[in-house]
């Protein structure tokens, strides 16, 4: 399916919006009615010692919150689809410094709930009337030393609603600003190179059109370097700065606390990782026999392993539902709702932003955007971002929604396990040889991606902050210098590189997600275990399951595992997701030399 822009793409194949409101002028009734809302936090200044004052101003506060991100979220999913569209880039902005309107109006609350005295803290906490909200009471109690004057706190949040801008300029500039120019295909057709394709061209065939795709994107990303290291820069140099302000030592300090985390699972992840970088070399070694090339180059890395045939969408949904059927009737009523009720935006244009995402408000079931091409890919990424969408149902069905927000290794978990299932029930149900290598080259590059590939970018990212936090600046000679030296050092000798890949650092988003990235490390490690128990049907797991899915944001991550009788603090789960990894290599190279 080819489209131009948007409106060309049929309306089943586009998400339905009208959850969150039927129209842009209900969107627009609800911001001006929720700006009211808004000053009526006034009313709760100094008040906040009293029981029935303090439960009037958290149900106030999450009603308001709920409404304020359904305003949000509907701003920003529908400026995504189209980029250029100044109406929604206006909405967004205005969504944007609502936002800083209401936590400018809220930012005495947490000073003034930090003045109360301990005791008298103590005696409002274990009122019954607030029960459901004690953990998150005792969260912000917690953070005492790193809550400032309310002054202050109206400053930094003044200060800091232009974040976002940073991600929003960079999207801008790769998915709908720069030109990359055109490329014939390998089937004659002519297109023009965008983001959310770049990858799918780099799959033709022809080597010297993936070499072409490649050089001419990269020309490009290379004259845009300067500008994506100044948007790093000044992203990274704020969030530094609010982290010192706020009395934290780092912004990885910071990170680790609001996640509530421990360094011992980051030291165990990069241990296990630093002791198996030979593993992510055999991959490529693996690749490069499968793809029957002499040289391996950079161009060639996101090549197919073997000829898949092109699936509908209608083909794809229908393979996530049988492949995740094994999760039981509970699991597939709740995925069946995404299909039926139009959870997901499938078709790539130019305009529309790339990759793929779900993104959830507190009281509405979380939208889907992806870049369809009818590949196996696509079909995975339905699986994966699926996950993420069933897993916030089960969130919403049992939890307050205070402790909806759920961390991001956790959800990832819910995502990645069904990548896992999808690429074994591929295996077990192909009836043919290269249709179980494709199962099996799925289940090789999602975890080299999410383990090898996240840590070695995650770990760039490290070095970002740690320039800022040394007073220095960063910029692209120092990401194209550290880039280099993390391919050579996790790659070896098994790519040649070229001139051009060490720039792959400007078309990460995820850079503007702290410290996103190792979350995928740890979230892949635990998905092939618990894959693997659900795959042998282990006494007990889907109930395990169920309750893992259901758990809000008020049980800490690591309990959260240990739900699984997972323990992420080892560095026994790490080394154990490698190994899978690693008897994977054998049974394709088994399979591909004519082994069943």
């Amino acid at each position: 399916m080819k489209y131009k822009n948007r409106c060309d793409v049929e309306e089943k194949y586009k998400w339905d919006l009208k959850e969150f409101y039927k129209t842009d002028e209900e969107w627009n009734k609800k911001y001006k009615n929720t700006v009211e809302n808004i000053n009526i936090f006034k009313k709760y200044k100094n008040t906040l010692n009293n029981v029935d004052k303090l439960l009037e101003y958290l149900e106030h506060y999450m009603t308001i919150r709920c409404e304020l991100l359904n305003i949000y979220v509907y701003a920003y999913l529908n400026h995504d689809v189209d980029l250029s569209n100044s109406k929604y880039i206006q909405m967004l902005e205005m969504a944007t410094e609502l936002y800083t309107k209401f936590n400018i109006e809220i930012a005495y609350f947490k000073p003034e709930l930090l003045k109360i005295d301990e005791n008298e803290f103590n005696v409002l906490l274990n009122d019954d009337r607030l029960s459901k909200y004690k953990v998150y009471l005792e969260d912000i109690y917690k953070e005492k030393k790193h809550t400032l004057s309310e002054e202050e706190e109206k400053i930094i949040y003044a200060l800091s609603s232009t974040f976002d801008s940073y991600q929003n300029i960079s999207s801008s500039l790769l998915n709908s600003e720069n030109n990359y120019g055109v490329i014939t295909t390998s089937d004659g057709i002519t297109t023009n190179i965008l983001l959310s394709n770049f990858r799918k061209i780099k799959q033709d065939a022809n080597e010297d059109i993936r070499r072409r795709a490649h050089n001419k994107f990269y020309k490009v990303i290379k004259q845009y370097q300067d500008t994506e290291a100044s948007l790093l820069n000044n992203f990274i140099k704020n969030n530094t700065t609010l982290s010192k302000i706020h009395k934290y030592n780092s912004t990885w300090d910071e990170y680790i606390e609001n996640e509530k985390l421990t360094n011992e699972i980051f030291a165990s992840l990069q241990s296990a990782c630093e002791k198996s970088i030979n593993v992510n070399q055999k991959f490529y070694k693996l690749m490069k026999k499968t793809l029957k090339l002499n040289v391996l180059h950079s161009y060639d890395t996101v090549m197919k392993w073997n000829s898949s045939k092109n699936y509908t969408i209608e083909e794809a949904q229908e393979i996530v539902v049988k492949s995740l059927s094994i999760l039981g009737d509970k699991y597939n009523e709740k995925l069946k709702k995404i299909f039926d009720n139009h959870y997901i935006d499938y078709c790539p244009y130019k305009g529309k932003t790339s990759g793929g995402y779900s993104y959830s408000t507190y009281n509405i079931t979380s939208r889907i955007l992806m870049n369809f091409n009818g590949e196996f890919d696509d079909i995975s990424t339905i699986a994966h971002e699926s996950g993420h969408n069933v897993h916030h149902q089960f969130i919403n069905d049992n939890n307050h929604s205070w402790y909806s927000n759920q961390s991001t290794i956790v959800c990832e978990v819910a995502s990645l396990t069904n990548e896992f299932l999808l690429a074994n029930w591929m295996i077990n149900n192909s009836n043919t040889k290269e249709e179980k290598l494709i199962g099996l080259e799925h289940i090789l590059k999602v975890y080299q991606n999410n383990f090898f590939g996240a840590i070695m970018e995650g770990q760039l990212e490290v070095m970002m902050y740690n320039k800022i936090n040394n007073g220095e600046m960063i910029t692209a000679q120092f990401l194209n210098d550290e880039m280099n030296n993390l391919l050579e050092k996790y790659q070896g000798k098994t790519i040649n590189r070229g001139s051009y890949t060490k720039y792959m650092w400007a078309i990460r988003s995820h850079y503007y997600m702290v410290y996103y990235l190792f979350s995928y490390a740890i979230s892949v490690s635990v998905a092939a275990t618990l894959a693997d128990k659900i795959i042998n049907k282990e006494n007990k797991i889907l109930d395990k399951y169920y309750k893992f899915l259901s758990a809000g944001s008020d049980i800490k991550p690591v309990d959260v595992f240990k739900i699984l009788d997972i323990d992420i603090e080892s560095e026994e789960v790490y080394l154990n997701g490698i190994k899978y990894f690693d008897k994977q290599l054998d049974n394709y190279a088994k399979i591909y030399e004519g082994g069943k």
